[in-house]
């Protein structure tokens, strides 16, 4: 390198350092624990963002309808801070295909540049950032980002059972905590994620009180740098953000993901927002940091359906779509918009749909499952479904949808209940109904009734023995659940069966080998398949290939 190509690379890192010190959201090392003058400014919240395209063939939500509502607010004069709480990376047939790569290349986006870094984007790890199982993958859409992560509980670990070290001293742009400089006012952010996904590169301080303590270590740092307002990133159920905010009332605002709809609450002074999943909705905060007197902050929800989609950004997610049809058909040999179907009724698969009521999609996959089985019921857990989009009514089934529906490979299983057993299943699956938790079932073969024996403030869901009815496999009539000296065949896939202890169903602990778990013992080992391959059979099998199964008051709300 000659003297005057040195000169001029030392010029131009002047210039980006520069640059980005007078940013309006500018990363300092300690702040005054007061400020000179009156700050203003708005935060976006988005969280749960798996399809760059959004919904419902791109017609609603998704990324370039966030970069339309982020620049109609920059035009209103003040700084936008862009928060995005967690869980974007995966799940999507998209993120499945390419790695999760077209996500980051869409947030780069975010700010109009795609090759500048965004100084006023920042975002959590959600629990399926950590999905795919090679470390690689993550790490590399991490060096990816032209933004900033921030994570106060996690630690990445070179080896299985590795103590681990905090993701910030292995890439420079995760930080265990952020103090920004806005417009004169220092404020703090630090990141909080649930430990649900596990793998052996990550670890998570999250059992309490490890938790509590490391995020008062973050809110001591924070203060101690001179914070004037403290924000938590989260990513984790609703009931824990609650505690949090009750526990640590110096926290301003909790933008929170992980719940996928629409929640607002306010415990004492401190708001907690979580947006509509895949960009349905976002929130806006108009914050005001006084010179001497409490943070105020005001959310409001706002719909992005009515958002035209920003050109340059659809543009690009397009491309992208297109790309993922071609390797989908050079994969699989066949074209993904291919009909395989047609509907009668919508098939409703959006995650606010399949996770808190009965679905006419949900209803028609556990049938399969029950004919094909041959058992007395079927159900699965709404979280299993990942389609997160509903397939109109009076139109087709692609082998795209089919792609959505089984983002993951599920072999189907048979095994026996007792009355008892499947009446606590049925009361796990309603316990988070309100909060749309990945746990609640869509059913075959059984109908049941939930109350609230609590209040609307704070609901307590219950179903009793008289509230459920079962039709038999072979009968033609439902007939009250007994308890004790009977016992159902029950159909359903094998994630649930080994895995269902992670969504609160201990009697399916199978693939809990650490605690020596167990499930209850299969029956009709001779009759597991693939769930995709029976679903595309029973559809072929039908007149017309027409799916007519509609929602048949299988599963009565309060």
């Amino acid at each position: 390198m000659t003297i005057r190509q040195a000169f001029r690379c030392t010029i131009l890192f002047a210039i980006v350092v520069f640059g980005v010190r007078c940013s309006a959201f500018s990363e300092i090392k300690t702040g005054k624990d007061k400020t000179e003058h009156e700050v203003k400014f708005k935060i976006l919240q988005i969280n749960d963002v798996y399809k760059i395209e959004g919904l419902e063939r791109g017609t609603i939500g998704g990324i370039a309808r966030v970069r339309t509502l982020r620049k109609e607010l920059e035009r209103e004069g003040q700084p936008v801070l862009v928060l995005l709480a967690g869980d974007f990376l995966f799940p999507s047939v998209m993120s499945k295909y390419f790695h999760a790569r077209p996500m980051v290349d869409m947030l780069n986006l975010l700010d109009g540049d795609p090759s500048g870094f965004d100084p006023h984007l920042i975002v959590t790890f959600g629990n399926h950032e950590f999905e795919d199982s090679d470390p690689g993958i993550i790490l590399g859409r991490i060096a990816q980002s032209d933004f900033r992560w921030v994570a106060s509980n996690i630690r990445y670990c070179s080896a299985k059972a590795d103590a681990g070290l905090p993701f910030s001293h292995r890439l420079y742009n995760v930080h265990d905590t952020i103090l920004l400089d806005v417009g004169g006012a220092p404020v703090g952010i630090f990141g909080l994620t649930i430990d649900s996904q596990q793998q052996d590169y990550v670890t998570y301080d999250y059992e309490l009180p490890v938790r509590y303590d490391a995020v008062k270590k973050a809110i001591d740092t924070l203060k101690g740098q001179g914070a004037r307002m403290i924000i938590a990133l989260t990513h984790q159920d609703m009931e824990e953000d609650e505690n949090l905010a009750s526990f640590f009332p110096e926290i301003d605002i909790i933008v929170g993901g992980h719940d996928h709809s629409y929640l607002k609450e306010q415990i004492g002074h401190t708001w907690i927002t979580k947006a509509d999943a895949d960009a349905r909705s976002a929130i806006v905060y108009d914050v005001r940091i006084p010179l001497d007197a409490p943070v105020g902050t005001i959310p409001q929800k706002v719909d992005l359906d009515s958002k035209k989609p920003d050109e340059e950004v659809k543009k690009e997610v397009d491309k992208r779509v297109d790309k993922l049809l071609e390797v989908i058909k050079e994969q699989n040999t066949c074209d993904p918009q291919k009909p395989i179907g047609h509907t009668k009724y919508k098939l409703e698969g959006v995650e606010t749909a399949v996770r808190k009521r009965e679905t006419a999609l949900g209803n028609f996959l556990t049938d399969v499952i029950r004919d094909k089985m041959e058992t007395d019921i079927a159900f699965i857990n709404g979280g299993g479904i990942r389609i997160n989009d509903d397939i109109p009514a009076n139109g087709t089934v692609t082998v795209y949808d089919m792609e959505g529906i089984f983002y993951y490979n599920n072999e189907l299983v048979a095994f026996e209940l007792t009355g008892k057993e499947l009446l606590d299943i049925l009361n796990i699956s309603v316990q988070n109904v309100d909060k749309g938790d990945g746990r609640f079932l869509q059913v075959s073969g059984i109908k049941f009734r939930y109350h609230n024996g609590g209040t609307q403030e704070k609901p307590v869901y219950k179903v009793n023995q008289e509230d459920v009815t079962i039709k038999r496999w072979g009968e033609s009539i439902y007939t009250p659940l007994t308890l004790d000296k009977t016992s159902y065949t029950v159909g359903s896939v094998n994630y649930l069966w080994e895995k269902g202890f992670k969504d609160g169903y201990t009697i399916f602990s199978q693939g809990d080998k650490d605690n020596k778990g167990t499930s209850p013992k299969r029956i009709y080992l001779d009759k597991s398949i693939s769930f995709r391959k029976a679903t595309e059979e029973a559809i072929a099998k039908k007149d017309g290939k027409m799916i007519t199964t509609d929602i048949e008051g299988r599963i009565t709300p309060p």
